[in-house]
């Protein structure tokens, strides 16, 4: 009956990309010494930590976002190419108005 067997499919197999297990158990183990007594609680201040921690993952992952921020940083004028479609259709608007006065 070889003819009628059915395959089972490949079973799902997922690595993490910014996964780092020894850094997790690190962590773990200084919000254990962390929590004994006579030391501050960490666990406030852990939710933004962790939004800071992966917004700078992704930055840094993403080319196009880290320029935009290294542009910010620097002072530049960071501006959306929406924004400057809706000027130049302003200034046409303006431009034709004054040349039918």
């Amino acid at each position: 009956m070889g003819i009628f067997d059915i395959r089972k499919p490949r079973r799902f197999h997922h690595e993490y990309i910014y996964y780092n297990q020894r850094k997790e158990r690190l962590k773990a183990v200084e919000e254990r010494a962390k929590a004994s007594p006579g030391m501050q609680d960490a666990s406030k201040s852990a939710p933004t930590d962790l939004h800071e921690r992966m917004h700078g993952i992704f930055i840094g992952a993403t080319r196009h976002a880290r320029r935009r921020r290294e542009r910010k940083l620097a002072g530049e004028l960071v501006l959306s190419y929406g924004v400057i479609i809706v000027l130049l259709v302003l200034l046409a608007a303006i431009w034709k108005m004054l040349l039918v006065l």
